[in-house]
């Protein structure tokens, strides 16, 4: 697509997810033809979103695309549709960002890494001084394992492809399965009413479902007394796939042995929250994507996705 006029407003209270002057400097190197303003605040982007033709945004509220008449095609970082609206009237097309894979994936193996290989435990003994080599004897290497990914699109594809590099078998869970879905990252695909079943084989259970209406409290308490004795769960999607009570109970009293998560039904997560002090909970803070490399990703597949439409 060819544009003359390019609007940026690209500022997020995540440093590694806003726009840098080296990030500038590159877009008029690959668009020098294009006019390129960025909007120093949101009343500055509202002034002068007519006369835009493309627009980098973080957020994009229904009501703005009347004021946009110029508007072709708008693109954002984010993955999920929380925060930019598709146009009413369809006129607009909307890109949401699908290159979070080559991040998540890193940090969902780190996850796992630190179950398998018992890095609390390293931890802890250092802190004490204590050489505990023989409480290693029970750590399983990820080529032996089975790794159950619910939600495979663009993420689960991706974490596939590391996770199968290390030997591990993967299975993946979808509503549907489109025909050519099922590539060479996974062993086999099923269905989400497959699902039940199927726990009871996976050592390794992730979630990279999105929000809303569709997966609210999608995976109840009879899918986590399914899964396999000793598995563990992580969530790099939302927090609201699952009751979190649901997932205490299955960690306090069985079949989970672990869990690593990133989300949360509600964030930041309260410190009254009985997550916080189990010991066998690994707790990042919605920080699964965050990367210096971010924005220079999102650069990349948005200059190729403007060039194929």
């Amino acid at each position: 697509m060819k544009i003359e006029n390019l609007l940026i407003y690209l500022h997020n209270s995540v440093d590694a997810f806003s726009l840098k002057p080296h990030h500038l400097e590159q877009i008029h190197l690959l668009l020098p033809d294009v006019t390129i303003t960025v909007a120093n605040g949101n009343s500055d982007f509202m002034e002068k979103l007519p006369d835009a033709e493309c627009a980098l945004v973080w957020v994009f509220k229904p009501e703005w695309y009347a004021a946009a008449p110029k508007l072709k095609v708008l693109f954002t970082p984010a993955a999920g549709h929380d925060w930019v609206a598709a146009d009413p009237s369809g006129r607009v097309r909307s890109c949401y960002g699908s290159f979070h894979g080559r991040i998540m994936r890193e940090s969902l193996l780190s996850m796992m890494l630190h179950f398998n290989r018992r890095m609390g435990k390293s931890l802890n003994d250092q802190q004490n001084r204590t050489w505990g080599r023989l409480d290693y004897n029970n750590c399983t290497g990820l080529f032996s394992q089975r790794v159950l990914i619910v939600g495979y699109g663009s993420l689960g594809r991706s974490m596939a492809e590391l996770l199968t590099a290390f030997g591990a078998r993967v299975t993946g869970v979808r509503r549907n399965i489109p025909e050519g879905v099922c590539g060479a990252d996974v062993d086999r695909m099923i269905t989400f009413d497959m699902l039940e079943e199927e726990l009871r084989y996976a050592d390794h259970v992730v979630f990279v479902l999105p929000g809303g209406a569709e997966t609210d409290g999608i995976f109840t308490a009879r899918h986590f007394n399914a899964m396999k004795s000793g598995a563990y769960l992580y969530n790099l999607g939302r927090g609201n796939c699952y009751r979190e009570d649901d997932l205490l109970t299955a960690l306090k009293n069985g079949p989970l042995a672990g869990a690593g998560l990133d989300v949360f039904a509600e964030e930041p997560l309260a410190p009254a929250s009985l997550l916080w002090e189990q010991p066998n909970v690994l707790i990042t803070p919605h920080s699964s994507a965050i990367s210096r490399e971010y924005i220079d990703l999102f650069i990349q597949e948005w200059i190729e996705r403007l060039q194929d439409l």
